[in-house]
This record gives structure tokens, C-alpha cells and sequence, in this order.
């Protein structure tokens, strides 16, 4: 099960990722494809698993709920907009940089607690994983 909730996350974390870039013309708030769809996929796949499932099963897997939260996750980050590009700015905008540099150290706490969250539920569930 947890390949298959893994692999149902990617699925709809790519096509979510794709249809949200295409509509809103964003590529996430770190203006990278690749950041956009790690989070949208680890908050799916952490979120989806823990979610009572409902709707059809494939393969076993509930996936409503991952494509749920998927989307959810998807429109608030595109919501945040994209940030500005990372070049050198003058002495006077440096708190703006420094508050980029914040935004991603949050980005690594929340991958690395979205990391534990989905992985900690086959630990204290062991008879879904």
C-alpha cells in the first residue's frame, strides 16, 4: 500500500502541478515546477493516507482523498504567487532577501514533517502499509 499511495500522490500531484501551472500561468511560489510538485505531492500523499478513504478504490488505494488535497494545496500555493527572481538587489531591499531565505528554510521543515507525517502513519497503522 505504501508504493501504491506513493505512486497515486505522484500521478495526481503531476497532473495538478501541470492543470494549475496552465490556468494561473505560475510555476508555484519558488518559481520552480520541480519545488511545486514535491510539496503538492507530499502534502497529497501525507494527507491522503491519513484521511478516512472514500469514493473508489484503485488498487486498493482511496485516491479521492489525495486528489482532493492535491488540489487544495495546488490553489493556495498558487494563490502565494511567484516570488521575485534571486539576483543581488541594493543594501536597502536586503530584508526582502532575507525573507526569501525564511520561506525556504519553512519549505524544508514543512517537506521534512510531511516526510514523517505519511510515513509515521504505516508505522502506527502497520495492517494498511
Amino acid at each position: 500500500m505504501f508504493i501504491a499511495d506513493l505512486l497515486v500522490a505522484a500521478i495526481a500531484g503531476l497532473c495538478i502541478v501541470w492543470i494549475v501551472s496552465i490556468a494561473f500561468g505560475t510555476k508555484g511560489p519558488w518559481n520552480s515546477l520541480l519545488w511545486f510538485f514535491l510539496v503538492v505531492s507530499l502534502f497529497a500523499w501525507a494527507a491522503g493516507v491519513w484521511i478516512v478513504p472514500f469514493g473508489p478504490r484503485w488498487g486498493g488505494v482511496g485516491g479521492l482523498p489525495i486528489i482532493c488535497m492535491g488540489i487544495l494545496i495546488a490553489l493556495i500555493l498558487a494563490a502565494a504567487g511567484p516570488r521575485t527572481s534571486r539576483k543581488r538587489l541594493p543594501p536597502k531591499e536586503q530584508e526582502f532577501v532575507d525573507a526569501n531565505a525564511a520561506v525556504d528554510v519553512l519549505l524544508w521543515i514543512c517537506m521534512l514533517c510531511l516526510l514523517m507525517f505519511g510515513i509515521g502513519h504505516y508505522a502506527w497503522h502497520p495492517h494498511v502499509g
